[in-house]
């Protein structure tokens, strides 16, 4: 069994597949298998890639290649990969972003030092031009299991699964909830392997290139875009939320699925002016209109973030939207 498998998600990424693929490929982990899933890509990317494995002979026998004969999505391609992964920890890299040369040694490393089921590392958010470097924990040099598994189960620091590195047992059996749609898939995936984990380290060092992407599909706003990435975020809260009931959790984490039915309502902002979408937002998990603007013991909004949902639920979200900007005002990243 190889130490560390690296899953690789292809789908027209062809101005970015070979700086992915270099990182992975010049890991300095010898000891690794590097599945590759091709989602249909509909561009070049697979060509590059295999023109690119001509100059790495000795990684040869580590690649693993999966074809779908159609566009899946990001969520099944990582539920693929895993699948015919073997390594011993699994990471997910994304096939537009790439890796420090280092990382599947460093936290690997620190994996099997510690006995760690999940080793979390800092990561850089990358434009193409300037990296600015991140932290799901806040750059602490520790970090208390407790805090880091309620912080993330609560969306109150992102969900990313690409700064971990997981012991595949947490990602195996029948009772592991894989996501169906294709946002918010890693809420669904790094809560319950958060929740999973005995044991979680962190190495307090950036070691992951996210690449932002206005182009990707979470930054297209024209109404049939929204109305998909409303249905897929609202389908993989379901699944959320399912796996809290099932363990028994609805209560102990009832913030986060306040937070999460929120960033649902909100996929559907940018139609806002249109008053069928306004009301599709009020009538979206309505059971939490109240909580947004009063609040509850888990569960408190700052004056500037009720005065924006009551401009969402009146009708004046575009004009107050605008407004805010002007005077650089924004709510909460958790809540978008």
């Amino acid at each position: 069994m190889m130490k560390v498998s690296l899953i690789v998600s292809v789908y027209n990424v062809s101005k970015y597949i070979e700086r992915c693929l270099k990182s992975v490929l010049e890991q300095t982990l010898d000891d690794i298998e590097i599945v590759v899933v091709n989602d249909a890509t509909t561009d070049d990317s697979m060509d590059k890639m295999y023109n690119l494995l001509e100059d790495y002979p000795s990684r040869n026998n580590q690649v693993v290649v999966i074809n779908h004969d159609r566009n899946l999505g990001i969520s099944k391609v990582r539920e693929d990969g895993f699948n015919a992964a073997k390594g011993d920890y699994i990471q997910f890299v994304d096939g537009d972003d790439f890796m420090d040369i280092n990382m599947a040694e460093v936290l690997y490393n620190k994996a099997t030092e510690t006995h760690a089921d999940m080793v979390i590392c800092d990561f850089y958010r990358y434009d193409g031009m300037q990296s600015r470097p991140d932290s799901i924990v806040r750059g602490k040099d520790k970090l208390d299991i407790n805090s880091v598994r309620d912080d993330i189960i609560n969306r109150s620091v992102p969900p990313f699964i690409w700064c971990r590195l997981i012991k595949r047992e947490l990602l195996e059996g029948d009772e592991m909830m894989w996501p169906v749609m294709n946002l918010g898939e890693d809420t669904v995936i790094g809560s319950q392997v958060a929740y999973r984990a005995i044991k979680i380290e962190y190495v307090n060092r950036p070691l992951y290139y996210y690449r932002y992407n206005p182009s990707s599909v979470t930054h297209q706003f024209d109404e049939l875009h929204c109305l998909e990435n409303y249905e897929s975020f609202k389908a993989n809260v379901g699944i959320y939320i399912s796996f809290l009931e099932r363990e028994g959790l609805s209560n102990k984490y009832s913030r986060g699925i306040v937070i999460n039915k929120l960033r649902t309502k909100n996929r559907l902002l940018p139609l806002t002016r249109q008053r069928k979408y306004r009301r599709l937002w009020w009538s979206t998990y309505p059971e939490i209109n109240r909580v947004l603007l009063f609040g509850n013991k888990d569960f408190k909004s700052t004056y500037r973030e009720r005065l924006w949902i009551a401009a969402i639920m009146s009708g004046l979200y575009p004009r107050f939207r605008n407004h805010l900007m002007k005077r650089k005002f924004s709510v909460s990243s958790e809540w978008l």
